[in-house]
């Protein structure tokens, strides 16, 4: 009885550990499973971009600086710490910052230029004029259209300048036009300055 049990014992294990093992190789050999793993939905990394996009007359539109991107195949991309500087008649006139960002894909191939950057999280934008006076816009999320120079939310903004203080459920602003449309809820106060 107890030779049976000696040979009984290892010959368990044996079965088990062989069970396991082909079970194991059975997984790892679906080839099918394997080209899922080696498929990757992004093409393209980088580390500290600063990029420069032009207008149709060649002068700079917009730059673009991020920590870092990813580029996904279906042609958006994502950003890390995003900063925007928006140019008019060639000088930087806005900047915009924010904790992330994406590049919506091209709707037309044949048009490439009119990409949307939505901003989220901890979203600013400001800018000085000719006299040193701060404008200061804040929101959690910001959609941009850099090539017509607008920009919208749905979300709650402020505003702040000099002797100016606005808020707002959603805002569109053309910033051609210097001009901010408060869409609900608004709340302001005004002081004026003294000399």
């Amino acid at each position: 009885m107890k030779r049976l049990s000696l040979f009984l014992i290892p010959s368990a294990i044996a079965i088990v550990l062989f069970a396991g093992i082909s079970s194991f190789e059975s997984v790892g050999n679906d080839s099918e499973s394997q080209e899922k793993l080696i498929l990757l939905d992004y093409d393209a990394y980088s580390e500290g971009i600063n990029s420069v996009l032009f207008d149709a007359d060649g002068s700079i539109n917009y730059t673009l600086q991020a920590v870092s991107q990813v580029h996904f195949n279906d042609d958006r991309t994502e950003l890390e710490e995003p900063y925007i500087r928006l140019f008019q008649q060639g000088a930087p006139r806005w900047n915009i910052m924010a904790d992330s960002g994406r590049i919506s894909a091209v709707s037309h191939e044949s048009d490439t230029s009119s990409r949307i950057i939505e901003l989220l999280g901890g979203v600013e934008v400001y800018s000085l004029d000719e006299y040193g006076n701060r404008t200061v816009l804040t929101t959690e999320f910001l959609s941009l259209d850099p090539l017509l120079e607008t920009m919208e939310t749905d979300q709650f903004v402020t505003l702040v300048t000099t002797n100016l203080q606005q808020t707002s459920i959603g805002m569109f602003a053309n910033l051609n036009l210097n001009e901010v449309m408060f869409l609900r809820n608004i709340q302001g106060s005004y002081e004026k300055t003294t000399n």
